[in-house]
C-alpha cells in the first residue's frame, strides 16, 4: 500500500506532540539535581511506566515478533523469569542506593573503594549504553526503511535528533513524563497489529495459537528434553533463560544508571521499590502480546505466501506487514508507536549518559568547583554530544552486523551489546555491597579480567565472515560470564590485603553505615 498522506500526518502529529510535551513539562529547573533527578519527587506509577518504556525500545518491538516468527514463544519465558530477580534486586540494591541519596550509582564505588574504581566503572557504563543506543537506532531504521523508503541514515538521524532535542531541554522531568505517555502509545501499536491480523470472520486469536502450536511455535520446546540441557553452546535453554533473567534484573537495578536514576527520582524508598516491581510486572503482558503478534505474522505469511518477501526472516516480517497490509493512517500510527519505543529509550539513555559524564567526570575531576548553573549548562551540552555519538554508534552497528543482510537476529544483537559490559559492572557492585574483603586494586583487576572474558565470548558475534554454524557461546551467558569472572578474580586478587581498601578510610565506611541505617 505504501506510506501515504495520512500515515505521514499521524507520524508528524506524534513527533510534534512528544517534543511539545517534553518541553512543556520541563520548567523551573534551577540545578543539576533537578535536571538529573527531577527534584526527587515523582510518584512511583509514572516512574514504573517510564522505566519499562525506557528499556523496551524499538529493538524489542522488532526483535520479539521476529523471534516468535522464527523460533516460537519460548524466549518470552525470560520476560516472566525476571520476576525471580526482583526480590533480591530490591533487597540488595534499591533500598541501599535510595538511602545513600546519590546522583549516580558510581559515587558509592568511590566511597567503598576509590576514585579510580568509580571512574572505570562509570566509563564502562558510558561504553555500554552508547553502544546499546546505536542498536536501538539501528532497529528503528530496520522498521522505517521498508515502510517509508527513507535511507537508513535518515531514519537513524530522525530518532536521534528528536530524542536529543527535548531531553537536552528538559532532563529527567521530560524523560519520565514523555515515557509514561509513550508507554500507552507503544501498547496501542501492538493492539492495532493484532486487530489487523484477526480482522475477519475466519481469523481469531485462538486460531493463531492453535496454528502455532501445531507448527511447534507455541511453548512446544517445554516438552523437549534437550531444552533442559546445561550445554552453554545451545542458542538458549531453560536454565540459560532463568539464570540470565535473574542476572539481568540484578544488573538493571544495581548497576545500570538508566534504571537507578529513575527510581532515585521517586519520593521515598517505598516508591522506589514499587516503581521497579511494577515496571517489571507491567512488562509481562506487553511482551506477551508482542511475541504473540509474531505468531500472528507467521500464520499470516504461511497462509498467504504470495504476500511475503522471498526468504523473509522474522526481523523483516513486521516492517513488511506494516508497509503492505495496514490501511492508510494505521501504518503511520503503528510507526509512531515503534518510534515512541525508540525515542523513550534514547531519551533515557542520553539523560543517564549526561548525568554520569557530569557527576562522575566533569564535576568530580575536571571542575570540582563548578556551580549549579555551570553544571546544568554542561549537562545540556553533553546530552547533545551523546546524541551525536549514539548516531555514530548506530553506523558502527550497521557495519559490524551487516545491517541489510539479516545475518544476526536483533534479539541477539541486543543481548550481546548489553552483556559485553553489563555483567562486569554488576560484578563490581556485588563485590562492593556483599563483601568486606574486596579492595580497589582487586576490583580493578577483576573488572579488567571480566572485560577480557566478555570480549572473548562475544568475538564470534562480531566476525561477519565466520560460517553460520560456527560454535559460539549462547548470547544469554555473556552477561553471566563477565559478572562471574569479575567477582571471582576481584575477590581472589583482594585476598592478600589485610582489609578492604576504602576510598575515604574509616570516615568513608562510617559515612556509608550512617546513611544506610538512617
Amino acid at each position: 500500500m505504501g506510506f501515504g498522506f495520512w500515515d505521514y500526518a499521524a507520524l508528524v502529529a506524534y513527533l510534534a506532540g512528544v517534543v511539545g510535551l517534553g518541553i512543556a513539562v520541563a520548567r523551573n529547573e534551577k540545578s543539576s539535581s533537578d535536571y538529573f533527578l527531577g527534584g526527587r519527587g515523582f510518584h512511583w506509577l509514572p516512574v514504573a511506566l517510564s522505566m519499562f518504556a525506557a528499556l523496551f525500545s524499538a529493538t524489542s518491538y522488532v526483535a520479539a515478533p521476529g523471534e516468535a516468527y522464527n523460533n516460537g514463544m519460548t524466549f518470552f519465558l525470560k520476560s516472566v523469569a525476571v520476576l525471580l530477580g526482583v526480590p533480591p534486586a530490591v533487597l540488595i540494591f534499591v533500598r541501599f542506593f535510595r538511602r545513600l541519596s546519590l546522583t549516580t550509582a558510581y559515587e558509592y564505588l568511590e566511597q567503598r573503594f576509590d576514585l579510580r574504581v568509580r571512574l572505570l566503572t562509570s566509563f564502562f557504563f558510558l561504553l555500554l549504553r552508547s553502544f546499546w543506543l546505536g542498536v536501538v537506532l539501528y532497529a528503528s531504521a530496520v522498521v522505517l526503511q521498508p515502510v517509508t523508503g527513507w535511507p537508513v541514515w535518515f531514519s537513524v538521524a530522525l530518532v536521534g535528533v528528536v530524542a536529543t532535542a527535548y531531553t537536552a531541554f528538559g532532563g529527567m522531568k521530560s524523560v519520565i513524563w514523555t515515557n509514561a505517555v509513550q508507554f500507552f502509545i507503544l501498547l496501542g501499536g501492538i493492539l492495532l497489529i493484532l486487530a489487523k491480523l484477526t480482522w475477519g470472520p475466519s481469523q481469531s486469536l485462538w486460531g493463531i495459537w492453535q496454528y502455532a502450536h501445531e507448527r511447534g511455535h507455541a511453548f512446544n520446546q517445554l516438552g523437549e528434553a534437550s531444552f533442559y540441557s546445561i550445554d552453554p553452546f545451545l542458542r538458549f535453554s531453560f536454565w540459560a533463560i532463568i539464570v540470565s533473567a535473574v542476572f539481568a534484573k540484578l544488573s538493571l537495578a544495581g548497576a545500570d544508571q538508566i534504571a537507578i536514576q529513575q527510581y532515585l527520582s521517586t519520593r521515598d524508598e517505598r516508591s522506589a521499590s514499587r516503581s521497579l516491581i511494577w515496571g517489571t510486572v507491567l512488562g509481562i503482558p506487553v511482551m506477551f502480546l508482542l511475541y504473540f503478534s509474531g505468531l500472528g505474522l507467521m500464520w499470516f505469511y504461511e497462509t498467504h505466501p504470495e504476500r511475503a518477501l522471498p526468504n523473509m526472516t522474522g526481523d523483516y516480517a513486521l516492517p513488511h506487514f506494516i508497509a503492505t497490509e495496514l490501511p492508510p493512517g494505521m501504518g503511520g500510527l503503528v510507526i509512531a508507536a515503534i518510534l515512541s519505543a525508540a525515542i523513550s529509550t534514547v531519551d533515557s539513555g542520553l539523560n543517564s549518559l549526561a548525568t554520569c559524564s557530569v557527576a562522575d567526570f566533569y564535576a568530580r575531576v575536571i571542575r570540582p568547583d563548578a556551580d549549579e548553573r555551570r553544571k546544568l549548562a554542561v549537562a545540556r551540552t553533553l546530552t547533545v554530544v551523546w546524541g551525536g555519538l549514539a548516531i555514530a554508534c548506530a553506523a558502527l552497528i550497521i557495519w559490524l552486523f551487516g545491517a541489510q543482510r539479516g545475518r544476526n537476529p536483533l534479539v541477539e544483537i541486543s543481548e550481546v551489546s548489553l552483556g559485553l559490559f553489563g555483567g562486569i559492572i554488576l560484578g563490581v557492585f556485588l563485590l562492593g555491597v556483599l563483601t568486606k574483603r574486596a579492595n580497589a586494586r582487586g576490583v580493578a583487576l577483576g573488572a579488567l579480567a571480566g572485560l577480557a572474558a566478555a570480549l572473548a565470548v562475544t568475538a564470534p558475534y562480531y566476525f561477519r565472515d565466520l560460517p553460520p554454524d560456527a560454535p559460539k557461546l549462547s548470547f544469554l551467558w555473556i552477561n553471566i560470564v563477565g559478572c562471574l569472572v569479575t567477582v571471582l578474580v576481584g575477590y581472589l586478587a583482594s585476598l592478600p590485603a589485610r582489609r578492604a581498601t576504602q576510598g575515604h578510610g574509616e570516615r568513608g565506611k562510617a559515612t556509608i553505615s550512617r546513611r544506610v541505617t538512617r
